[in-house]
């Protein structure tokens, strides 16, 4: 199968990624949950390259004297802002919340001098120093980096809130054939950061490989992640993504999660209807989050697993899986 289109080296847009994202335990205790999710799809290649995402306020005059008193004073006369990669606004892409840590390398080659000039200019443009960590990120994990487009799925700020527990970047080759992934996981409870970087066989890859960061304080960190992408080009050239992890350690399958989202461009008009939606996603991740590590500890017994620890030296390994109690 392969992706059809007429232009193929032209930049894929800017897009809201929405769909849903679900959670299936199936071990040590049966828990499930699955709710709508939104990603900002930003082009960091097309940001690269001087094209900008769309800047988003939302008019407040009316009828009431003191909003008309802000506004006759040069007050908000641009309303109450969305979304920016300027300014405060009720969503805020700021370049410098993604690949944290990473830090800035050269090429051997460069005189001194060059690096010097290019580590200035990574200081002075955010997009351009967001664009060097994502090609040497995707370098150091996947082997190569992407020679087209790279898109991130992102959470970006909210009410000045920064919170994700994992972004996706998904790198393109020439022909814009899916070619690269990138997941830039979060582990809630620590606030720490891991990458896993890999290549893509077009638009279905499937791939497996030993979990070697502790993201839940439910899972062990012995365990194998089994990873299902599926990246598909719609006819406005917008994309369709799955991403779903299965995860299995020696009692057998024990979760189930992932994301499946479809895009659409990036505008005004649908900046507004997903904000007026769901305008604080941030917040309503992290109670779910913690809500549903609630249940699990205090009502379903799940017994909790300290960082770094095995199946072999955790609680959970005497616990009755789920056909011992039946």
């Amino acid at each position: 199968m392969s992706i059809e289109t007429d232009t193929p080296n032209k930049l894929l847009p800017h897009q809201l990624f929405h769909g849903t994202t679900w959670h299936s335990r199936l071990l040590p205790s049966v828990h499930k949950f699955a709710y709508p999710y939104r990603y900002w799809g930003i082009n960091i290649s097309a940001l690269a390259i001087g094209q900008e995402l769309p800047e988003v306020s939302i008019g407040i005059g009316g009828k009431n004297k003191i909003v008309r008193r802000l506004l006759s004073k040069g007050r908000l006369t641009k309303g109450l802002p969305l979304f920016s990669a300027k300014k405060k606004a009720l969503q805020q892409f700021c370049p410098d919340d993604y690949l944290q840590g990473l830090p800035l390398q050269e090429s051997n080659s460069l005189s001194n001098c060059s690096v010097s000039d290019n580590h200035d200019n990574y200081r002075s443009n955010p997009i351009q120093a967001l664009n060097h960590r994502l090609s040497q990120a995707f370098i150091e994990q996947a082997g190569s980096a992407p020679t087209g487009d790279i898109i991130g799925m992102l959470v970006c700020r909210n009410a000045g809130i920064y919170f994700s527990p994992v972004n996706f970047y998904l790198g393109f080759d020439e022909q814009q054939m899916p070619s690269h992934l990138l997941a830039e996981v979060s582990n809630t409870p620590w606030d720490k950061r891991h990458y896993y970087g890999f290549a893509l066989n077009g638009v279905d890859t499937e791939f497996c490989h030993d979990k070697d960061f502790h993201v839940s304080p439910f899972n062990p960190i012995d365990q194998l992640y089994r990873w299902q992408v599926k990246v598909k080009q719609q006819p406005d050239n917008c994309l369709q993504v799955r991403i779903a992890i299965d995860i299995s350690d020696e009692r057998g399958e024990v979760l189930k999660t992932g994301i499946k989202m479809a895009g659409v461009p990036m505008t005004a008009t649908t900046i507004q209807n997903s904000l007026r939606k769901n305008p604080l996603m941030n917040l309503t991740s992290v109670t779910r989050i913690y809500w549903n590590a609630f249940k699990l500890y205090a009502i379903k017994k799940v017994p909790y697993i300290h960082y770094d620890e095995k199946l072999a030296d955790s609680q959970q390994n005497k616990a009755p899986t789920p056909k011992e109690i039946l």
